[in-house]
């Protein structure tokens, strides 16, 4: 019988970059040339100091790096994961901070924290509409099923009305600019269709309405650039009137 094996990828890039986007929010990145998308973390600088994603494995020295232009690491209190994925979480490990605190949601805890070796049982778990004070920011836990695995949530921030969506609202493409106001709706709708993340329009276009009502200032998707908010209705609108949903199409490859 001939052995077939197959190379292991996982997204890799050698540089990051750091912007303050507003009153102490930063977004850091950084370009995985192999995947062709921007992998971002977001630092919220207040009294008790949070990272929202850690990225991938291999990738947290960098990430360490440009903390460190804004704090102490010692500083930070809590790092955030917005669903149970390895660009969400896979460099927790390696945050050397000595009294920091997992934050994730309710399902994520139960789920997928619970009964895994070497995982932080000193967590914190949220459900929706719950709040955690950082200082003078307040950060509100939306739960968000199947936007897009069953135990996402996001993360309003409200005195700023930021907004932290993880996985929604992404574009393609080495999104090195920390802030726009292009319309590159139709990338993310093209994206999602070869990437085939959502099983179904319903559930994602369900929680944008709910999104709309928090009158978000500043949209900070995980992947691309920040949205602000004169071009977050065009996203919006292409999520309520496009279909972008599962169709045989995974990771780019076509099912047989």
């Amino acid at each position: 019988m001939q052995e077939i094996s197959k190379t292991i990828h996982f997204p890799k890039y050698d540089t990051t970059a750091i912007s303050e986007i507003n009153d102490g929010i930063y977004r850091i990145s950084g370009f995985a040339n192999d995947f062709g998308i921007t992998y971002n973390q977001f630092l919220i600088a207040d009294r008790d100091p949070i990272l929202i994603h850690t990225g991938p494995i291999g990738s947290y020295h960098l990430i360490e790096d440009r903390i460190k232009e804004v704090m102490p690491l010692e500083k930070l209190a809590y790092v955030a994961f917005l669903h149970f994925e390895s660009d969400e979480w896979g460099g927790m490990e390696f945050l050397q901070a000595p009294k920091i605190r997992l934050v994730c949601s309710d399902l994520s805890s139960k789920l997928n924290l619970t009964g895994w070796y070497n995982v932080p049982v000193n967590h914190i778990s949220f459900w929706d509409n719950e709040t955690l004070k950082t200082g003078n920011k307040s950060l509100r836990f939306i739960m968000t099923p199947h936007v897009h695995h069953w135990d996402s949530m996001m993360i309003f921030e409200e005195t700023t009305r930021s907004l932290f969506t993880s996985d929604l609202f992404i574009q393609p493409g080495d999104n090195h600019k920390a802030v726009i106001s292009d319309d590159l709706s139709e990338s993310m709708i093209n994206l999602y269709r070869a990437v085939g993340i959502f099983a179904s329009e319903q559930p994602v276009r369900k929680t944008t309405e709910r999104l709309v009502k928090f009158n978000p200032s500043m949209v900070y998707p995980m992947h691309g650039s920040c949205l602000d908010s004169s071009v977050f209705p065009k996203y919006v609108e292409a999520i309520m009137n496009k279909d972008f949903a599962y169709t045989d199409m995974l990771l780019g490859q076509k099912l047989l």
